[in-house]
């Protein structure tokens, strides 16, 4: 003779631990790898990036969509015409989007409070990303105008580090 089967236990529903429960999250590691790699800028952010070097911000315009890059790769990204020869823009432009940044977090080379604005430079229609200085993060808002604050003579290089960060311009109206 067979025993009966046993009736099953039905499910119980799982409490959710407590915060206090739970244990402390990874915030980093180290890893064991690493990775040596060569960025190649092409030719049209190399004459961008050579620009900068003399303090000049240079942009190309695609021959068929008229739209103006900064920094401009070698070929237009909506019609893939190879773009013009550089031509330099004053540098002055507007916020066109921003985000402070209020926590630290690991690999940050910039203590907050501090802003990133996406700044879209007269004359051009791309933005470029960089931070804004000299004025309160209260005070920034999207159509701020700003100029570029360029690093001393000995300090410029062929990088976006030329140009130390963006201030309002004085005494400007916003777009």
């Amino acid at each position: 003779m067979s025993t009966p089967p046993t009736p099953s236990t039905p499910p119980t529903p799982s409490t959710p631990p407590t915060p206090s429960a739970l244990p402390s999250p990874v915030e980093s590691f180290t890893s064991p790898h690493k990775v040596d790699y060569t960025f190649v800028a092409g030719t049209g952010r190399s004459a961008f990036l050579r620009g900068l070097q003399e303090r000049r911000l240079l942009a190309r315009r695609c021959p068929t969509c008229e739209r103006v890059y900064l920094p401009a790769p070698e070929f237009c990204s909506r019609c893939l015409a190879e773009l013009s020869e550089p031509f330099e823009l004053a540098g002055t432009g507007v916020v066109k989007t921003f985000c402070v940044v209020n926590f630290p977090f690991p690999g940050q080379m910039i203590d907050p409070p501090y802003l990133v604005a996406y700044i879209q430079v007269d004359g051009a229609d791309t933005t470029l990303m960089h931070l804004v200085r000299d004025v309160e993060p209260a005070d920034v808002h999207i159509g701020l105008r700003v100029e570029p604050v360029w690093c001393a003579e000995e300090d410029l290089d062929t990088s976006m580090n030329s140009i130390r960060y963006y201030r309002p311009v004085a005494g400007g109206s916003d777009a």
